[in-house]
């Protein structure tokens, strides 16, 4: 009987070795692969997860649906990354680099940034005043508060430089200031223009002709117009400075004929572009990639005051330019003249006469106020020169090896000296004490021009070296 039971332990043992205690599954090397890919696309995995997108031929319980979903995800990752790839090798295979370039292509040359950039804040500050005033005198219009010299009513840019010339003892000496500062607008309008700076390889060449070339010179041409009057004003007394501000008997003067009606439709159609011009600026807000603000280190209730103010300026400009079209289409049925103010005085003030006009003077002068306020505010946050939205130039200037192509220099041996005493500052500054933070009064010496390496600005070194300090 023990033989038997040593017999019988025995086979049990046996059948033990032959039977696994655990069952192991071979998973393919094509499912092995996905779950990879899955890990990498969705984050972690669980165990579950990955067995469950096994192949059923293993014995494992399959779920299609999740199987689908997953594989629909990967799909459509893989679908925006190629869109997304072959786009910018679209937009790399059109960027045109030369080591050499004609003075109308490639931009403004690295030599002139700093012209560039002063001339344009000059400007940008007079062209805000000018627009300020214009959004005062208006509001002073509806309100009827006095102005001097024959400025109120007068609701232009020759009413603006009225207002300052009638400013006792210091009226001449304004308009002086003010000539300069439309001289330096007109400098950088045309400067830019002609040398096409921001050219984008983004956009078609239909957009970046209309948008960078066209654009600018005819607000060039426009601002010269107001740089005539201005200069005109300068030398002249207050009673002839009047007269210089008022557009007599036009536009009805110019419909008497075929041509000079044929003009003033002109001029309807040159201000329904501009009105529409405006109104895409203020919708879409594309004049934001312009500005400093639009970058990721910037702040975030500062970056939605400026927009906001862009907005609504813009929204106000194109009130002005449809007004002015408006004016102009009726004019050709029926007989305007301006008097003694100017004609974009006469047509605003022609709004009076309508239903809800002074409801509407009221919006129009605050939007050319916060405007205004806006310009002025671009000699600080608006890039000098103008950079191309995509930040990929349409034509790149080929240099010598230690100069990138994306950067070229700018600051020259001072920033680089700058920068070098800031990261020996850094390093010697105790963790605790680094706070990688944006010192807005900073701003002012630091790089003003967006690049695609942003490694070398202050304040990715301020932020990486903090990091690093605080690692360690």
């Amino acid at each position: 009987m023990n033989d038997d039971q040593s017999n019988h332990r025995s086979n049990h043992a046996n059948d033990s070795e032959q039977t696994p205690s655990t069952t192991v599954i071979e998973v393919d090397t094509q499912t092995q692969q996905y779950e990879n890919e899955t890990q990498l696309s969705f984050g972690s995995v669980t165990t579950t997860q990955a067995l469950a997108v096994s192949s059923p031929d293993h014995g494992l319980e399959s779920h299609p649906t999740n199987d689908h979903h997953h594989r629909q995800q990967q799909q459509d990752n893989t679908s925006i990354a190629t869109t997304d790839t072959s786009e910018s090798e679209r937009i790399q295979r059109r960027v045109i680099k030369a080591k050499k370039l004609p003075f109308y292509q490639g931009g403004v040359r690295p030599q002139h940034v700093k012209i560039v950039r002063f001339i344009g804040r000059c400007g940008f500050i007079a062209k805000g005043v000018v627009y300020g005033i214009i959004g005062v005198l208006i509001m002073t219009n509806v309100s009827g508060t006095y102005t001097p010299n024959g400025s109120q009513g007068n609701e232009s840019p020759q009413g603006a430089f009225l207002l300052l010339g009638g400013i006792p003892a210091i009226g001449r000496p304004i308009l002086v200031v003010m000539a300069i500062g439309l001289i330096t607008y007109l400098c950088w309008r045309f400067w830019e223009a002609i040398t096409g700076q921001a050219y984008d390889a983004a956009l078609s060449d239909r957009t970046n002709f209309f948008r960078y070339r066209l654009s600018p010179i005819v607000s060039g041409l426009v601002y010269c117009g107001y740089l005539y009057y201005l200069i005109q004003m300068i030398y002249q007394t207050e009673e002839e400075q009047r007269k210089t501000a008022s557009s007599k008997e036009f536009p009805a003067s110019w419909t008497d004929t075929t041509v000079g009606s044929a003009f003033v439709g002109i001029f309807g159609v040159a201000f329904m572009i501009a009105f529409i011009t405006q109104m895409v600026n203020a919708v879409t807000g594309n004049f934001i990639p312009d500005l400093k603000t639009c970058e990721p280190t910037a702040r975030k209730w500062e970056a939605i005051t400026v927009h906001m103010f862009g907005r609504i300026g813009f929204g106000g400009r194109a009130a002005m330019f449809g007004t002015l079209s408006g004016f102009f289409w009726e004019s050709l049925a029926e007989r305007n003249e301006s008097g003694e103010i100017n004609v974009i005085a006469a047509a605003i003030g022609k709004l009076s006469t309508h239903t809800g006009g002074l409801f509407f003077m009221v919006l129009l002068g605050l939007g050319l106020i916060i405007y205004g306020l806006f310009a002025i505010g671009n000699a600080y946050y608006k890039y000098f020169p103008t950079p191309p939205p995509s930040r990929v130039p349409l034509y790149v200037i080929e240099e010598n090896d230690d100069v990138s192509d994306d950067e070229p220099r700018q600051e020259g041996l001072q920033e680089q000296e700058e920068d070098s005493e800031i990261n020996s500052m850094t390093k010697n500054t105790s963790a605790d004490r680094i706070k990688p933070k944006i010192i807005w009064w900073r701003r002012f010496w630091m790089r003003v021009h967006p690049t695609n390496n942003k490694a070398d600005d202050i304040e990715k070194q301020f932020t990486s070296t903090g990091e690093e300090l605080t690692t360690r």
